[in-house]
């Protein structure tokens, strides 16, 4: 049993929430279900397996940010069963040693401003030695001061990779496009959305070109076959008509998605055991992905196929193979297709939490990184990881480092789904239970600030992509909403009365500075 305290500045312990959030993982952060008691003291007791593990918990941490979750690992070591842990202790300790691992690869001269952070880290807690009463407030500071300077390398060492390898020609900058032109033609769900035009500025199609070659359509089953056997894809012939005529490379999003939200009534009597959900696979993919052959050459393939949507209960070998099947019904198609399998929830902190969307709760839910294992063992033909990374709550340097453990498997990357608000806004009226956990608690969490902004949302996009960019791995990043509402409120890059916020300016800047002007013909 690891027994861990997680205590605030104050030498008190920190929120219920906070505590109950604790949970261990893994060393590839693949998170293990949270199986724990509470002394009354409010040492948590958590039960794990030999070892070694890391943990995790979702914190107030003043100075950096506000229901982020912070990793402690015992510097690199994880800990074993039996390890007493003072969490906030552990945790600036372990991003010290994250943030000289990353100085020690040498890539970037790094700021005098990261510099100083780290060894503020160092000597709060070298104080916190000295001074055990004052101890609490010196591990606080030191965590503080540690997830700053992580960052800050994470960016400084993404920058310098950028500027050594010079402009990349293999990347697509994206978000959705599901109303575009925004000239009020009848579109997705029925919906003709007309962009207000403002004098002397550029029109809404204008400013898409001008910052996305790249753009998502919507091929929801449930809006584009609500009755069997009658599809309809005028909408989508409309969309990639209008795109290739801007000259816009495009993805269809998603084949196939075991998810209410994305299928219609007619699927629900699908079966495993008669084969039926193989042949509906087999039917509506081959049908899609031929009916545009040699026009899109992006799908993905399947959406959030790892134990959160799972409406038809099937076990995890079977969600494993139906995977498989939507990636092999598209090359049969076309050949040259790109499959990308797309996953959410990086981190996995729902599989910790023992909740689904659809479906079973198992011992251990599959996560994307499991996921994506035992796809590999069965040799799928994929080409690409998808990965959904809305406002994540996790920092710079953890995302980076996310990008790290996937290179094992050898593919492309694309980041599908994100974003962040620009400012607090309550989710829409009858919002489903499974979202409202996830835009209330997994996509909830105030990086840097004590509430989002548009400056902070820009602040965000521009360290984001800055990281992103600089991996080659990652082929594709789309920016999901690009307007208000979004999924997550208040994240488009633009307001319900599409007008511009900051966070389109930044990118379109930061595009120029790597040689990118889409919108000059």
């Amino acid at each position: 049993m690891l027994r861990v305290k997680i205590l605030g500045a104050d030498g008190s312990y920190v929120t219920r929430d906070e505590i109950v959030s604790l949970y261990a993982s893994d060393m590839d952060y693949v998170p293990y279900i949270r199986k724990a008691s509470i002394d009354y003291d409010a040492t948590v007791n958590l039960e794990v397996p030999e070892g070694p593990v890391m943990l995790h918990a979702k914190l107030r941490v003043p100075g950096y940010g506000y229901g982020m979750w912070i990793m402690s690992d015992n510097c690199g070591v994880g800990y074993g069963p039996n390890a007493e842990v003072d969490f906030i202790h552990d945790a600036a300790a372990s991003r010290i040693h994250e943030v000289e691992v990353v100085l020690s690869t040498k890539e970037f001269d790094p700021s005098p401003k990261c510099l100083s952070m780290l060894r503020d880290a160092k000597t709060l807690l070298t104080l916190a030695e000295a001074n055990p009463a004052k101890a609490p407030a010196y591990h606080m500071l030191a965590l503080a001061s540690g997830m700053w300077s992580g960052e800050l390398a994470a960016v400084e060492r993404a920058r310098a990779r950028i500027q050594k390898h010079g402009r990349r020609d293999d990347i697509l900058f994206g978000a959705g496009g599901f109303h575009y032109p925004y000239d009020g033609a009848v579109g997705w769900r029925g919906r003709g959305i007309k962009a207000p035009e403002y004098k002397g500025l550029p029109s809404m199609k204008e400013n898409f070109d001008a910052v996305f070659n790249y753009a998502t359509l919507p091929f929801y089953l449930a809006d584009l076959e609500p009755e069997y056997g009658k599809p309809d894809f005028s909408y989508l012939d409309r969309l990639q008509d209008e795109f290739e005529k801007s000259g816009i490379t495009t993805k269809g999003h998603p084949l196939w998605w075991a998810h209410t939200a994305g299928m219609p009534a007619w699927t629900k009597d699908l079966k495993w055991e008669d084969g039926s959900i193989k042949r509906e696979i087999d039917r509506t993919i081959n049908r899609t992905v031929k009916r545009y052959k040699g026009r899109i050459h992006y799908y993905d393939a399947i959406n959030e196929n790892h134990d959160w949507c799972n409406s038809y209960n099937l076990t995890q070998e079977q969600q494993t193979m139906m995977t498989k099947y939507c990636c092999d019904a598209m090359h049969e198609a076309d050949p040259d297709v790109h499959a990308v399998v797309n996953t959410c929830f990086m981190f996995g902190e729902n599989a910790a939490d023992g909740r689904t969307q659809w479906g079973p709760t198992w011992e251990r839910n599959l996560v994307p990184y499991t996921a994506i294992e035992k796809l590999e063992e069965l040799g799928t033909q994929y080409e690409a990881i998808g990965m959904q990374l809305y406002n994540p709550a996790r920092d710079m340097l953890a995302i980076d480092k996310l990008y790290d453990r996937f290179k094992k498997f050898g593919r492309r990357i694309h980041m599908t789904e994100l974003g962040v608000p620009s400012f607090e806004k309550e989710v829409r009226p009858n919002t489903t239970p499974g979202d409202i956990y996830c835009l209330q608690y997994m996509y909830y969490g105030l990086w840097h600030e004590m509430g989002w902004n548009e400056r902070l949302q820009a602040d965000w996009v521009e360290q984001f992509y800055t990281i992103t960019y600089s991996h080659p791995e990652i082929e594709a990043i789309t920016m999901w909403s690009m307007s208000d509402p979004g999924y997550v409120p208040a994240s488009g890059l633009f307001t319900e009365n599409f007008e511009p916020k900051e966070s389109f300016f930044r990118l379109k800047e930061l595009e120029k500075s790597w040689g990118f002007d889409f919108g000059r013909k």
